[in-house]
């Protein structure tokens, strides 16, 4: 297959210097939610909006680890207003 100036060469390894970029597709698979949820939380304002607008929009490691935090947090059954708390006392640190 032809490959997209390298955006395809398989999984990322953890790197200091270089932060994964995700499409909205791709972070919804890693993170296992719906684009409509990743949506509503932007909206709700418990995830920052992406880099870039529309198709070009880009998610990052940040807001992969705050989606499964959000998801686990919800597991637990606390409502959004709760969440949303508790992620506000963890940017404050």
């Amino acid at each position: 297959g032809t490959t997209q100036q390298g955006l395809d060469s398989g999984p990322s390894h953890c790197q200091d210097s270089a932060v994964s970029s995700f499409s909205l597709a791709d972070l919804c698979d890693l993170a296992d939610v719906t684009p409509r949820t990743v949506r509503f939380y932007i909206a709700q304002g418990l995830l920052r909006p992406p880099s870039g607008a529309g198709p070009a929009a880009r998610y990052d490691d940040g807001h992969l680890y705050r989606l499964r935090l959000i998801r686990r947090l919800q597991k637990d059954h606390l409502p959004l207003a709760e969440i949303r708390t508790r992620l506000e006392a963890l940017e404050d640190q």
